[in-house]
């Protein structure tokens, strides 16, 4: 794969984490406030969880020895 099309996808990858990160937070102290038992928002943790998990393995099966 071509250097400059890495880069953009190590970009997008780092921009969707990170907007993964920030939903962690906000979702669960924002949208899930009116939810008064613990399981909404260790739904919301596992999903995120489960999507950080998939992005970094996308992530790592590029990178290869040259």
């Amino acid at each position: 794969m071509e250097n400059d099309k890495l880069k953009k996808l190590r970009y997008i990858y780092l921009i969707l984490i990170s907007l993964l990160v920030i939903s962690a937070f906000a979702v669960p102290y924002t949208l899930l406030t009116s939810i008064n038992l613990f399981y909404g928002a260790f739904l919301f943790w596992s999903l995120f969880a489960a999507a950080v998990i998939f992005l970094t393995i996308k992530i790592t099966t590029y990178w290869r020895n040259n």
